[in-house]
């Protein structure tokens, strides 16, 4: 066990902090009916690909 953790050690926090990180994002953000963020970042998104759609 001891050299499993030697070996991937840095792998297996660097994983950790990548799940939690989007854990927490996603918590935050919520969807897009559940929060403000989410909404409004889903309206900033399409608006901007409908002006750039637009704009060709």
């Amino acid at each position: 066990m001891q050299d499993i953790l030697k070996e991937y050690g840095p792998a297996l926090i660097t994983v950790i902090a990548i799940i939690a990180l989007v854990a927490v994002v996603t918590f935050v953000i919520g969807s897009q009916d559940e929060g403000v963020v989410g909404r409004e970042f889903s309206n900033l998104v399409t608006t901007f690909f409908t002006k750039a759609k637009g704009g060709m």
